[in-house]
């Protein structure tokens, strides 16, 4: 059996065993990507201090690389801990010479104690040498400052710093916004010189959060070496961090603890590595999706100027009359692109367009596996004109997988471990949770919509189910598929 690609981590090591090269290759062997190393400095330390940091020659550094990069390869390397400017320049010189396209570059400069790690003429050659043939770049509130010599205070600040620092030469900023005060998320910011797109993630109050930044970094330098697209391997990653740090044990050391590594990483959507398999799914369960789409199109109000909002949305929208999209999965918004639609890159929860553009707002089944559904209503309401409608249409409780199964078995990705019953797609979405009638209502009510309006199609799935599903709302019939409308005042 193969690993799923070949990553190259270039950092110290922590004899701890939470950071560095450690933390890195542990997370590599999560994602089923085979690690190299390259040391760079040898510390002694635990989850108390750093006793001792002891840098390996710069030639011995570059004799590293070169050894891995001859004979193995890699699809994607890292750096971590790089202390010296000569070291620096080596790492620099050898990413010239064997091309290496997908570099993240982890700066570790200061500690989450405020110390500097990074000496201080090394910075020149960081910015000059390694920057400018960097793929990502992944500082965190404290190194963004110093590269961008600005005080970060507030996600304004932190999206003026990833300007600035963007402009030193790397392809992709992502400023880890962990530190950032005043909110309940650890909010990521991503800039590629162009748009800004916002990560989100529980934050924690743990004292567990040794090797946080290596690790990181390493689960996005993983899902690049799967060639996995940025935004997926970010997300990805941010995802592995957040159980990591959840799920962090207890028992280690006596002080700032590492986290736990052993865990399942998150899949890409099928959506995104299948969107060519759209149509065939699509005709595949066609009574299903046309019954959805007879029952939305009831409620579109000049479908000219709507949205639709979630994944495969644009798709979905060629079919109503829809003009506009908004879509995380790239390819998928490539393929509605061709048919015409104009599709932006987002989430429900982040919906890149300005207040008040639209008549009507078509979320399908995107609250089902959005993060925050509040949020992405409350979204919705936003960018409706005063007078717009927003239109919800959901899957109402686990009888409608149904519509999913032949996406799964179409793939080979039924898992019958994880999904003994039936052939639920885990590829395709995971975490999700089929609403309520009532939970649904709730969302549409708190985020200022009035006048709510029914409808239910069909009462049972004709391949998988004689199981009816739920006690209809007064004004509509029993079936999987609810579509409701609310109207913005």
């Amino acid at each position: 059996m193969n690993y799923e690609g070949k990553a190259l981590t270039i950092a110290g090591s922590d004899s701890g065993g939470g950071a560095g090269i450690q933390a890195d290759l542990k997370t590599f062997q999560s994602f089923d990507v085979f690690g190299m190393s390259v040391l760079t400095s040898i510390t002694a330390q635990n989850t108390v201090s750093v006793r001792a940091v002891h840098d390996v020659p710069p030639e011995i550094v570059g004799k590293q690389i070169d050894a891995v990069m001859e004979d193995i390869n890699a699809d994607s390397v890292k750096t971590g801990m790089v202390s010296n400017a000569k070291i620096i320049e080596v790492i620099a010189d050898k990413i010239k010479k064997y091309g290496i396209k997908r570099l993240v570059v982890d700066p570790v400069m200061v500690a989450k104690s405020g110390d500097r790690l990074l000496q201080k003429e090394a910075e020149d050659s960081l910015v000059k040498k390694l920057l400018p043939s960097t793929f990502i770049l992944t500082p965190n509130v404290f190194e963004a400052e110093i590269l961008s010599g600005i005080k970060i205070k507030n996600m304004e600040d932190a999206r003026k710093a990833a300007g600035i620092i963007k402009a030193k030469g790397p392809a992709f900023v992502l400023l880890k916004g962990g530190h950032i005060p005043g909110s309940d998320e650890a909010v990521d910011i991503l800039y590629d010189g162009k748009t800004f797109d916002n990560f989100r993630a529980e934050r924690f109050d743990s004292k567990n959060t040794h090797g946080t930044g290596c690790t990181f970094s390493a689960a996005i330098t993983a899902c690049l070496s799967k060639s996995m697209n940025v935004h997926d391997a970010i997300e990805a990653a941010k995802d592995y961090i957040t159980r990591a740090i959840r799920h962090a044990p207890g028992n280690i050391g006596k002080g700032n603890g590492p986290l736990y590594h052993n865990i399942d990483p998150l899949k890409p959507s099928a959506f995104e590595v299948a969107a060519e398999d759209f149509d065939v799914w699509f005709d595949k369960n066609r009574i299903i999706f046309e019954s959805e789409l007879l029952a939305e199109k009831h409620f579109l109000v000049n479908p000219g100027n709507a949205v639709s909002i979630g994944v495969g949305s644009g798709l979905f929208a060629s079919k109503l009359g829809i003009k506009y999209g908004v879509e995380p999965a790239e390819q998928m918004a490539e393929l509605a692109r061709k048919r015409g639609i104009e599709v932006k890159i987002g989430y429900a929860e982040d919906v890149p367009y300005p207040d008040g553009k639209f008549d009507t707002v078509l979320l399908s089944t995107v609250l089902s596996y959005a993060k925050d559904p509040q949020k992405a209503v409350n979204e919705a309401y936003r960018i409706l004109k005063p007078g717009g409608y927003i239109v919800v249409s959901f899957l109402t409780r686990e009888g409608s997988y149904a519509m999913l199964y032949d996406l799964a078995y179409m793939r080979g990705e039924h898992d019958k471990a994880v999904s003994p019953e039936h052939p639920y797609p885990v590829k395709f979405i995971g975490g999700t949770h089929w609403h309520t009638t009532e939970e649904i209502t709730a969302f549409l009510q708190k985020a200022g919509f009035k006048d709510l309006k029914y409808v239910q199609t069909l009462t049972t799935h004709p391949k998988y189910s004689n199981d009816e599903l739920e006690h209809p709302v007064e004004g509509y019939q029993k079936g999987d598929y609810v579509v409701v409308q609310g109207k913005k005042p």
